[in-house]
Protein backbone atom coordinates (compact mmCIF):
# COMPACT_ATOMS: atom_id res chain seq x y z
CA UNK A 1 0.00 0.00 0.00
CA UNK A 2 1.27 3.42 -1.02
CA UNK A 3 0.56 5.57 2.21
CA UNK A 4 0.74 8.97 1.15
CA UNK A 5 -1.67 11.83 0.95
CA UNK A 6 -1.65 11.99 -2.94
CA UNK A 7 -3.01 8.42 -3.25
CA UNK A 8 -5.02 8.04 -0.62
CA UNK A 9 -7.00 11.33 -0.25
CA UNK A 10 -6.66 12.63 -4.33
CA UNK A 11 -6.14 10.25 -6.70
CA UNK A 12 -7.97 7.39 -4.48
CA UNK A 13 -5.55 4.68 -5.84
CA UNK A 14 -3.29 3.56 -3.03
CA UNK A 15 -4.05 -0.81 -2.96
CA UNK A 16 -3.61 -3.32 -4.90
CA UNK A 17 -7.20 -3.97 -4.27
CA UNK A 18 -8.40 -0.72 -5.82
CA UNK A 19 -5.74 -1.04 -9.25
CA UNK A 20 -7.34 -4.96 -9.69
CA UNK A 21 -11.20 -3.49 -8.96
CA UNK A 22 -10.78 -0.57 -11.27
CA UNK A 23 -8.93 -2.58 -14.22
CA UNK A 24 -11.61 -5.44 -13.76
CA UNK A 25 -14.37 -2.52 -14.19
CA UNK A 26 -12.63 -1.34 -17.62
CA UNK A 27 -12.65 -5.27 -18.63
CA UNK A 28 -16.42 -5.21 -18.01
CA UNK A 29 -16.96 -1.95 -19.91
CA UNK A 30 -14.51 -2.77 -23.05
CA UNK A 31 -16.62 -6.43 -22.92
CA UNK A 32 -20.19 -4.26 -23.63
CA UNK A 33 -18.48 -1.93 -25.77
CA UNK A 34 -17.41 -4.96 -28.19
CA UNK A 35 -20.97 -6.57 -27.40
CA UNK A 36 -22.43 -3.25 -29.03
CA UNK A 37 -20.17 -3.22 -32.02
CA UNK A 38 -21.38 -7.26 -32.55
CA UNK A 39 -24.87 -5.78 -32.78
CA UNK A 40 -26.47 -7.13 -29.62
CA UNK A 41 -29.67 -6.21 -28.29
CA UNK A 42 -30.12 -3.51 -25.88
CA UNK A 43 -32.25 -5.81 -23.48
CA UNK A 44 -29.76 -8.44 -24.08
CA UNK A 45 -26.85 -6.30 -23.08
CA UNK A 46 -28.54 -4.96 -20.04
CA UNK A 47 -28.75 -8.50 -18.69
CA UNK A 48 -25.20 -9.21 -19.27
CA UNK A 49 -24.70 -5.55 -17.60
CA UNK A 50 -26.43 -6.73 -14.58
CA UNK A 51 -25.08 -10.11 -13.89
CA UNK A 52 -21.49 -8.47 -14.54
CA UNK A 53 -22.32 -5.94 -11.84
CA UNK A 54 -23.81 -8.23 -9.43
CA UNK A 55 -20.49 -10.82 -9.94
CA UNK A 56 -18.14 -7.79 -10.00
CA UNK A 57 -19.30 -6.70 -6.65
CA UNK A 58 -19.76 -10.09 -4.90
CA UNK A 59 -16.00 -11.24 -5.91
CA UNK A 60 -14.60 -7.89 -4.82
CA UNK A 61 -15.92 -7.81 -1.80
CA UNK A 62 -15.57 -11.48 -1.11
CA UNK A 63 -11.60 -11.52 -1.81
CA UNK A 64 -11.28 -8.55 -0.27
CA UNK A 65 -13.27 -8.36 3.08
CA UNK A 66 -10.86 -10.72 5.40
CA UNK A 67 -8.06 -8.00 4.42
CA UNK A 68 -7.63 -4.48 6.23
CA UNK A 69 -6.25 -3.05 3.57
CA UNK A 70 -9.83 -3.66 1.78
CA UNK A 71 -11.76 -2.56 4.69
CA UNK A 72 -10.13 0.68 5.63
CA UNK A 73 -9.07 2.13 2.32
CA UNK A 74 -10.24 -0.07 -0.81
CA UNK A 75 -13.79 -0.37 -0.20
CA UNK A 76 -13.96 3.05 0.33
CA UNK A 77 -11.69 4.26 -2.69
CA UNK A 78 -13.57 1.26 -5.22
CA UNK A 79 -16.40 2.97 -4.03
CA UNK A 80 -15.70 6.35 -5.37
CA UNK A 81 -14.25 5.40 -8.56
CA UNK A 82 -17.17 2.88 -9.47
CA UNK A 83 -18.97 6.58 -8.61
CA UNK A 84 -17.88 8.06 -10.59
CA UNK A 85 -19.44 5.84 -13.30
CA UNK A 86 -22.51 4.88 -12.14
CA UNK A 87 -23.83 8.15 -10.51
CA UNK A 88 -22.10 9.96 -13.42
CA UNK A 89 -24.77 8.24 -15.39
CA UNK A 90 -27.56 8.53 -12.97
CA UNK A 91 -26.88 11.97 -12.61
CA UNK A 92 -27.08 12.32 -16.52
CA UNK A 93 -30.53 10.62 -16.74
CA UNK A 94 -31.77 13.02 -13.62
CA UNK A 95 -30.70 15.79 -14.97
CA UNK A 96 -33.31 15.58 -17.33
CA UNK A 97 -36.08 14.73 -14.71
CA UNK A 98 -37.25 18.06 -14.17
CA UNK A 99 -37.83 19.13 -17.99
CA UNK A 100 -39.28 15.95 -19.01
CA UNK A 101 -42.43 16.59 -16.12
CA UNK A 102 -42.36 20.12 -16.64
CA UNK A 103 -42.84 19.98 -20.30
CA UNK A 104 -44.85 16.79 -20.15
CA UNK A 105 -47.57 17.80 -17.78
CA UNK A 106 -48.11 21.53 -20.05
CA UNK A 107 -48.11 19.07 -23.03
CA UNK A 108 -50.83 16.67 -21.47
CA UNK A 109 -53.46 19.52 -20.56
CA UNK A 110 -52.87 22.14 -23.49
CA UNK A 111 -53.76 18.41 -25.73
CA UNK A 112 -56.30 17.45 -23.79
CA UNK A 113 -59.92 17.94 -25.35
CA UNK A 114 -62.41 19.50 -22.55
CA UNK A 115 -63.09 18.34 -19.53
CA UNK A 116 -61.43 15.09 -20.48
CA UNK A 117 -58.12 16.43 -17.57
CA UNK A 118 -60.69 16.12 -14.71
CA UNK A 119 -61.26 12.29 -15.51
CA UNK A 120 -57.82 11.62 -16.28
CA UNK A 121 -56.54 12.99 -13.22
CA UNK A 122 -59.50 11.00 -11.04
CA UNK A 123 -58.64 7.91 -12.76
CA UNK A 124 -54.97 8.33 -12.16
CA UNK A 125 -55.11 9.10 -8.56
CA UNK A 126 -57.89 6.25 -8.62
CA UNK A 127 -55.08 3.38 -9.88
CA UNK A 128 -52.28 4.88 -8.44
CA UNK A 129 -53.41 4.88 -4.94
CA UNK A 130 -55.25 1.70 -5.36
CA UNK A 131 -52.42 -0.37 -6.13
CA UNK A 132 -50.33 1.15 -3.02
CA UNK A 133 -53.44 0.62 -0.95
CA UNK A 134 -52.66 -3.13 -2.24
CA UNK A 135 -49.21 -3.06 -1.44
CA UNK A 136 -49.57 -2.26 1.89
CA UNK A 137 -51.67 -5.14 2.14
CA UNK A 138 -48.79 -7.27 1.02
CA UNK A 139 -46.66 -5.84 2.88
CA UNK A 140 -48.17 -6.54 6.53
CA UNK A 141 -48.18 -9.66 4.61
CA UNK A 142 -45.01 -10.50 4.71
CA UNK A 143 -44.10 -9.31 8.08
CA UNK A 144 -46.39 -12.04 9.32
CA UNK A 145 -45.68 -14.54 6.71
CA UNK A 146 -41.44 -14.53 7.93
CA UNK A 147 -42.08 -13.41 11.85
CA UNK A 148 -40.30 -10.59 12.00
CA UNK A 149 -39.74 -8.52 14.92
CA UNK A 150 -39.16 -4.98 15.03
CA UNK A 151 -36.52 -5.52 18.24
CA UNK A 152 -34.50 -7.98 16.24
CA UNK A 153 -33.38 -4.75 14.10
CA UNK A 154 -32.11 -2.77 16.60
CA UNK A 155 -29.26 0.09 15.58
CA UNK A 156 -28.11 2.97 15.46
CA UNK A 157 -28.84 5.94 12.97
CA UNK A 158 -26.34 8.46 12.09
CA UNK A 159 -27.34 12.21 14.18
CA UNK A 160 -28.11 13.74 10.79
CA UNK A 161 -30.82 11.10 9.80
CA UNK A 162 -32.44 10.88 13.10
CA UNK A 163 -32.44 15.09 13.10
CA UNK A 164 -34.10 14.92 9.30
CA UNK A 165 -36.46 12.00 10.14
CA UNK A 166 -37.60 13.98 13.09
CA UNK A 167 -38.22 17.23 11.87
CA UNK A 168 -40.32 14.77 9.26
CA UNK A 169 -42.08 13.40 12.27
CA UNK A 170 -42.80 16.68 13.82
CA UNK A 171 -45.23 17.32 11.07
CA UNK A 172 -48.86 17.60 10.87
CA UNK A 173 -50.42 16.87 7.66
CA UNK A 174 -51.63 19.67 6.74
CA UNK A 175 -48.32 21.08 6.70
CA UNK A 176 -46.54 18.31 5.17
CA UNK A 177 -48.64 18.91 2.22
CA UNK A 178 -48.41 22.64 2.59
CA UNK A 179 -44.63 21.98 1.79
CA UNK A 180 -45.72 20.78 -1.19
CA UNK A 181 -46.65 23.99 -2.64
CA UNK A 182 -44.29 26.13 -4.00
CA UNK A 183 -43.01 29.50 -3.54
CA UNK A 184 -40.24 30.21 -5.54
CA UNK A 185 -40.17 28.61 -8.70
CA UNK A 186 -36.92 28.60 -9.97
CA UNK A 187 -36.00 26.85 -6.14
CA UNK A 188 -38.32 24.09 -7.23
CA UNK A 189 -36.94 23.85 -10.68
CA UNK A 190 -33.54 23.06 -9.29
CA UNK A 191 -34.31 20.24 -7.08
CA UNK A 192 -35.53 16.62 -8.26
CA UNK A 193 -37.11 16.28 -4.67
CA UNK A 194 -39.49 19.10 -5.51
CA UNK A 195 -41.32 17.13 -8.54
CA UNK A 196 -44.86 17.38 -6.99
CA UNK A 197 -43.86 21.32 -6.67
CA UNK A 198 -42.84 20.76 -10.53
CA UNK A 199 -46.01 19.38 -11.10
CA UNK A 200 -48.28 22.40 -9.86
CA UNK A 201 -46.33 24.76 -11.09
CA UNK A 202 -46.25 22.91 -15.15
CA UNK A 203 -49.82 22.76 -14.64
CA UNK A 204 -50.50 26.36 -13.38
CA UNK A 205 -48.59 27.63 -16.99
CA UNK A 206 -50.58 24.78 -19.47
CA UNK A 207 -54.05 26.31 -17.61
CA UNK A 208 -52.89 29.97 -18.48
CA UNK A 209 -52.01 28.57 -21.88
CA UNK A 210 -55.12 26.60 -22.74
CA UNK A 211 -56.88 29.88 -21.82
CA UNK A 212 -54.97 32.24 -23.83
CA UNK A 213 -54.78 30.28 -26.56
CA UNK A 214 -58.57 31.02 -27.06
CA UNK A 215 -58.32 34.54 -25.99
CA UNK A 216 -54.99 35.45 -27.15
CA UNK A 217 -54.04 32.89 -29.87
CA UNK A 218 -51.26 34.73 -31.70
CA UNK A 219 -49.25 36.21 -28.64
CA UNK A 220 -49.33 32.55 -26.93
CA UNK A 221 -48.33 30.71 -30.03
CA UNK A 222 -44.81 31.35 -30.53
CA UNK A 223 -44.33 30.38 -26.62
CA UNK A 224 -46.30 26.77 -27.58
CA UNK A 225 -43.82 26.41 -30.37
CA UNK A 226 -41.09 26.84 -28.28
CA UNK A 227 -42.32 24.08 -25.85
CA UNK A 228 -42.37 21.72 -28.32
CA UNK A 229 -38.71 22.36 -29.48
CA UNK A 230 -37.71 21.87 -26.00
CA UNK A 231 -39.40 18.91 -25.52
CA UNK A 232 -38.06 17.21 -28.67
CA UNK A 233 -34.61 18.23 -27.81
CA UNK A 234 -35.01 17.08 -24.65
CA UNK A 235 -35.90 13.38 -25.58
CA UNK A 236 -33.07 13.56 -28.66
CA UNK A 237 -30.67 13.91 -25.47
CA UNK A 238 -32.93 11.37 -23.62
CA UNK A 239 -31.70 9.21 -26.88
CA UNK A 240 -28.37 9.58 -26.41
CA UNK A 241 -28.07 9.47 -22.44
CA UNK A 242 -29.92 5.98 -22.73
CA UNK A 243 -27.07 4.39 -25.16
CA UNK A 244 -24.68 4.66 -22.02
CA UNK A 245 -27.11 2.44 -19.78
CA UNK A 246 -25.67 -0.46 -19.83
CA UNK A 247 -22.08 0.93 -18.98
CA UNK A 248 -24.21 2.59 -15.85
CA UNK A 249 -25.78 -0.49 -14.52
CA UNK A 250 -22.48 -2.23 -14.05
CA UNK A 251 -20.93 -0.05 -11.99
CA UNK A 252 -24.24 0.69 -10.05
CA UNK A 253 -25.20 -2.32 -9.31
CA UNK A 254 -21.57 -3.57 -8.12
CA UNK A 255 -20.77 -0.48 -5.79
CA UNK A 256 -24.27 -0.99 -4.30
CA UNK A 257 -22.58 -4.75 -3.18
CA UNK A 258 -19.17 -3.29 -2.34
CA UNK A 259 -20.19 0.16 -0.37
CA UNK A 260 -22.27 -2.01 2.28
CA UNK A 261 -20.94 -5.46 2.02
CA UNK A 262 -22.11 -8.62 1.97
CA UNK A 263 -21.84 -9.10 5.78
CA UNK A 264 -24.16 -6.41 6.43
CA UNK A 265 -26.57 -7.69 3.53
CA UNK A 266 -26.38 -11.67 5.20
CA UNK A 267 -26.98 -9.97 8.43
CA UNK A 268 -30.15 -8.30 7.56
CA UNK A 269 -31.16 -11.78 5.17
CA UNK A 270 -34.67 -12.00 7.11
CA UNK A 271 -36.02 -8.16 6.11
CA UNK A 272 -34.25 -8.27 3.07
CA UNK A 273 -36.09 -12.01 1.83
CA UNK A 274 -39.34 -10.39 3.22
CA UNK A 275 -39.23 -6.92 1.50
CA UNK A 276 -38.51 -8.63 -1.99
CA UNK A 277 -40.95 -11.77 -1.68
CA UNK A 278 -43.44 -8.49 -0.91
CA UNK A 279 -42.09 -6.84 -4.39
CA UNK A 280 -42.34 -10.52 -6.13
CA UNK A 281 -46.14 -10.84 -4.91
CA UNK A 282 -47.49 -7.39 -5.97
CA UNK A 283 -45.51 -8.21 -9.78
CA UNK A 284 -47.96 -11.15 -9.38
CA UNK A 285 -50.99 -8.78 -8.64
CA UNK A 286 -50.09 -6.94 -11.81
CA UNK A 287 -50.50 -10.14 -13.56
CA UNK A 288 -53.71 -10.68 -12.29
CA UNK A 289 -54.46 -7.04 -13.26
CA UNK A 290 -53.28 -6.81 -16.59
CA UNK A 291 -55.17 -10.31 -17.46
CA UNK A 292 -58.42 -8.95 -16.16
CA UNK A 293 -57.82 -5.85 -18.88
CA UNK A 294 -56.85 -8.63 -21.52
CA UNK A 295 -53.83 -7.42 -21.51
CA UNK A 296 -50.68 -10.15 -21.80
CA UNK A 297 -48.54 -10.15 -18.81
CA UNK A 298 -45.64 -11.98 -20.52
CA UNK A 299 -45.43 -9.27 -23.18
CA UNK A 300 -45.62 -6.44 -20.42
CA UNK A 301 -42.87 -7.61 -18.65
CA UNK A 302 -40.69 -8.26 -21.65
CA UNK A 303 -40.99 -4.82 -23.11
CA UNK A 304 -40.86 -3.02 -19.86
CA UNK A 305 -37.82 -5.28 -18.59
CA UNK A 306 -34.70 -2.97 -19.57
CA UNK A 307 -36.76 0.09 -17.88
CA UNK A 308 -37.73 -2.17 -14.44
CA UNK A 309 -33.77 -3.37 -14.50
CA UNK A 310 -32.52 0.86 -14.78
CA UNK A 311 -34.95 1.38 -11.96
CA UNK A 312 -33.64 -1.35 -10.02
CA UNK A 313 -30.07 -0.30 -10.95
CA UNK A 314 -30.55 3.71 -10.23
CA UNK A 315 -32.84 3.45 -7.07
CA UNK A 316 -34.75 6.45 -8.34
CA UNK A 317 -38.15 6.46 -10.24
CA UNK A 318 -37.54 10.02 -11.22
CA UNK A 319 -34.22 9.15 -12.41
CA UNK A 320 -36.32 6.38 -14.55
CA UNK A 321 -38.81 8.36 -16.11
CA UNK A 322 -37.32 9.87 -18.83
CA UNK A 323 -36.91 5.72 -19.93
CA UNK A 324 -40.29 5.23 -18.27
CA UNK A 325 -42.54 7.95 -20.75
CA UNK A 326 -40.60 6.45 -23.86
CA UNK A 327 -40.99 2.56 -22.89
CA UNK A 328 -44.81 3.31 -22.65
CA UNK A 329 -45.02 5.31 -25.25
CA UNK A 330 -42.91 4.03 -27.73
CA UNK A 331 -43.46 -0.10 -27.02
CA UNK A 332 -46.73 -0.42 -25.37
CA UNK A 333 -49.29 1.19 -26.96
CA UNK A 334 -50.11 3.59 -24.00
CA UNK A 335 -51.41 6.99 -26.08
CA UNK A 336 -49.02 9.78 -25.10
CA UNK A 337 -51.43 12.04 -22.98
CA UNK A 338 -51.96 9.14 -20.88
CA UNK A 339 -48.38 8.22 -20.57
CA UNK A 340 -47.26 11.99 -19.85
CA UNK A 341 -49.54 12.27 -17.25
CA UNK A 342 -49.56 9.08 -14.81
CA UNK A 343 -46.08 8.15 -15.27
CA UNK A 344 -44.82 11.62 -13.97
CA UNK A 345 -47.84 11.73 -11.47
CA UNK A 346 -46.36 7.96 -10.97
CA UNK A 347 -43.04 9.30 -9.55
CA UNK A 348 -44.68 11.21 -6.72
CA UNK A 349 -47.91 9.72 -5.87
CA UNK A 350 -48.46 6.12 -4.77
CA UNK A 351 -45.39 4.77 -5.51
CA UNK A 352 -45.95 0.46 -4.44
CA UNK A 353 -42.70 -0.19 -3.83
CA UNK A 354 -40.94 2.75 -1.56
CA UNK A 355 -44.02 4.69 -0.57
CA UNK A 356 -46.51 1.00 0.00
CA UNK A 357 -44.81 -2.25 1.00
CA UNK A 358 -41.54 -0.83 2.54
CA UNK A 359 -43.55 1.56 4.90
CA UNK A 360 -46.32 -0.61 5.62
CA UNK A 361 -43.58 -3.15 6.95
CA UNK A 362 -42.24 -1.26 9.19
CA UNK A 363 -45.43 0.45 10.31
CA UNK A 364 -46.17 -3.09 11.38
CA UNK A 365 -42.55 -4.34 12.79
CA UNK A 366 -42.69 -1.22 15.66
CA UNK A 367 -46.05 -1.08 16.39
CA UNK A 368 -46.02 -4.97 17.18
CA UNK A 369 -42.34 -4.57 19.01
CA UNK A 370 -44.50 -1.55 20.99
CA UNK A 371 -47.02 -4.17 22.37
CA UNK A 372 -49.55 -2.71 20.19
CA UNK A 373 -52.93 -5.40 19.44
CA UNK A 374 -52.49 -6.94 15.97
CA UNK A 375 -56.42 -6.53 15.30
CA UNK A 376 -58.08 -5.98 11.55
CA UNK A 377 -59.04 -2.22 12.63
CA UNK A 378 -55.15 -1.56 13.02
CA UNK A 379 -54.14 -3.52 9.55
CA UNK A 380 -57.24 -1.11 7.69
CA UNK A 381 -55.32 2.08 9.74
CA UNK A 382 -51.99 1.23 8.22
CA UNK A 383 -53.43 0.60 5.00
CA UNK A 384 -55.05 4.02 5.31
CA UNK A 385 -52.12 5.79 6.34
CA UNK A 386 -49.90 4.36 3.56
CA UNK A 387 -52.16 5.24 0.97
CA UNK A 388 -52.72 8.63 2.07
CA UNK A 389 -49.12 9.27 2.87
CA UNK A 390 -48.15 8.27 -0.64
CA UNK A 391 -49.11 11.21 -2.04
CA UNK A 392 -46.13 13.66 -2.93
CA UNK A 393 -43.41 11.29 -2.04
CA UNK A 394 -40.76 12.19 -4.35
CA UNK A 395 -39.42 9.39 -6.39
CA UNK A 396 -35.35 10.19 -5.33
CA UNK A 397 -32.95 7.91 -3.72
CA UNK A 398 -33.65 8.15 0.54
CA UNK A 399 -37.69 8.52 -0.34
CA UNK A 400 -38.85 5.41 1.53
CA UNK A 401 -37.02 7.16 4.87
CA UNK A 402 -39.99 9.99 4.18
CA UNK A 403 -42.51 7.69 3.70
CA UNK A 404 -41.64 5.58 6.30
CA UNK A 405 -41.92 8.61 8.85
CA UNK A 406 -44.75 10.06 7.34
CA UNK A 407 -46.45 6.16 8.08
CA UNK A 408 -44.85 6.13 11.80
CA UNK A 409 -46.14 9.17 12.51
CA UNK A 410 -49.63 8.94 11.17
CA UNK A 411 -50.03 5.26 13.50
CA UNK A 412 -48.40 7.36 16.54
CA UNK A 413 -44.69 5.95 16.40
CA UNK A 414 -43.03 8.95 14.76
CA UNK A 415 -40.70 8.43 18.00
CA UNK A 416 -39.62 5.07 17.65
CA UNK A 417 -38.44 5.06 14.62
CA UNK A 418 -34.34 5.39 15.35
CA UNK A 419 -35.07 1.74 17.37
CA UNK A 420 -34.46 0.21 13.89
CA UNK A 421 -31.81 2.02 12.52
CA UNK A 422 -30.58 -1.45 11.57
CA UNK A 423 -32.91 -1.65 8.56
CA UNK A 424 -31.93 1.81 7.04
CA UNK A 425 -28.38 0.14 7.23
CA UNK A 426 -29.06 -2.03 3.89
CA UNK A 427 -31.15 0.82 2.64
CA UNK A 428 -29.92 0.64 -0.69
CA UNK A 429 -29.95 -3.39 -0.93
CA UNK A 430 -34.29 -3.08 -0.69
CA UNK A 431 -34.20 -0.19 -1.90
CA UNK A 432 -33.43 -1.59 -5.61
CA UNK A 433 -36.25 -4.02 -5.29
CA UNK A 434 -38.74 -0.91 -3.91
CA UNK A 435 -37.93 1.38 -7.01
CA UNK A 436 -38.60 -1.30 -9.60
CA UNK A 437 -42.05 -1.95 -7.86
CA UNK A 438 -42.19 1.76 -8.14
CA UNK A 439 -42.20 2.14 -11.86
CA UNK A 440 -43.54 -1.27 -12.62
CA UNK A 441 -46.70 -0.18 -10.81
CA UNK A 442 -46.86 3.31 -12.70
CA UNK A 443 -46.70 1.47 -16.05
CA UNK A 444 -49.74 -1.10 -14.71
CA UNK A 445 -51.65 2.37 -13.85
CA UNK A 446 -50.84 3.99 -16.79
CA UNK A 447 -51.95 0.76 -19.30
CA UNK A 448 -55.33 0.91 -16.59
CA UNK A 449 -56.10 4.11 -17.55
CA UNK A 450 -55.51 4.29 -21.12
CA UNK A 451 -57.85 1.62 -21.52
CA UNK A 452 -60.49 3.20 -19.00
CA UNK A 453 -60.05 6.14 -21.37
CA UNK A 454 -60.68 3.81 -24.36
CA UNK A 455 -57.05 5.32 -25.93
CA UNK A 456 -54.77 1.90 -25.79
CA UNK A 457 -53.30 0.73 -28.63
CA UNK A 458 -53.32 -3.41 -27.84
CA UNK A 459 -52.30 -3.42 -31.45
CA UNK A 460 -49.14 -1.85 -30.58
CA UNK A 461 -48.35 -3.10 -27.68
CA UNK A 462 -48.65 -6.79 -28.98
CA UNK A 463 -45.86 -5.52 -31.73
CA UNK A 464 -42.30 -6.28 -31.87
CA UNK A 465 -39.88 -4.27 -29.61
CA UNK A 466 -38.85 -1.03 -31.19
CA UNK A 467 -35.27 -0.15 -30.01
CA UNK A 468 -35.12 2.72 -27.32
CA UNK A 469 -31.79 3.93 -28.50
CA UNK A 470 -33.20 4.86 -32.04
Amino acid sequence: MIDAPFFTQFLKISNMYTIGAVVLLLVALYSLKVLKEKKVNFSKRMIIALVIGLVLGVVIDLVGSKNSIYLDYGRGEISVWYGLLGSGFLKLVQLLAIPVVFLSIIKVVIDVKGDRIKHLTGKTFATLLGTTAISAVVGILVVKLFGLNGADFAGDLTEAKVESMANIASQSFPEFFLNLIPNNIFSVMSDNGSIVSVVIIAAMFAVAIRFLQVKKPEQVAPFVTLLESLKVTVNSVLTNVIKLMPYGVVALVSNTIISNGLQAITGMIGFIAALYTGVIIMLLVYVVILIGLGVNPLTFYKKAFTTLLFAFSSRSSVGTLPYTITTLEKNMGVSGETTNFVATLGTAVGMNGCAGVFPAMLGTLIASAAGAEMNVSFFVLVVLVVTVGSIGIAGVPGTATVAATVTLNGLGYGHTISSIGAIFGIDPIVDMGRTMLNVAGSMVSAIMVDKWEGTFDKEAFNSEIKSVEE
